[in-house]
């Protein structure tokens, strides 16, 4: 279990940093940024009653839940993809078997 949490730690971190050093750059990330920002704004301002807002900030919630999910996923299939890469590449340094379950089996631990 200690192993299992370091690792989920140290890709939570590489993730992170890798991520974001890249969304930096990213033109259209930014952008699409700047428009929700903006969309965000006028959301706040209409005169929405209370159970309105409710029924959307739960949606949005669950939006933001799955593609953090997705976004976890999918960053752990690169890793994966990645190493089947240099199995092919290499195959008597890599236990691909191992790796998967290393990979898939920590990012359901979360």
């Amino acid at each position: 279990m200690e192993f299992e949490k370091i690792l989920t730690l140290a890709l939570e971190n590489l993730k992170e940093n890798s991520v974001y050093q890249l969304l930096q750059s990213d033109m259209d990330f930014q952008k699409e940024s700047q428009d929700e920002s903006s969309a965000e704004e006028s959301y706040i301002q209409l005169d929405l009653t209370e159970k309105q807002r409710q029924v959307c900030d739960q949606l949005l919630d669950c939006r933001d839940s799955q593609n953090i999910d997705y976004s976890n996923c999918s960053y752990v299939a690169g890793l994966y993809d990645a190493f089947r890469i240099m199995a092919v590449l290499f195959p008597q340094k890599w236990n691909m078997e191992q790796i998967r379950q290393t990979l898939y089996e920590n990012s359901k631990t979360k």
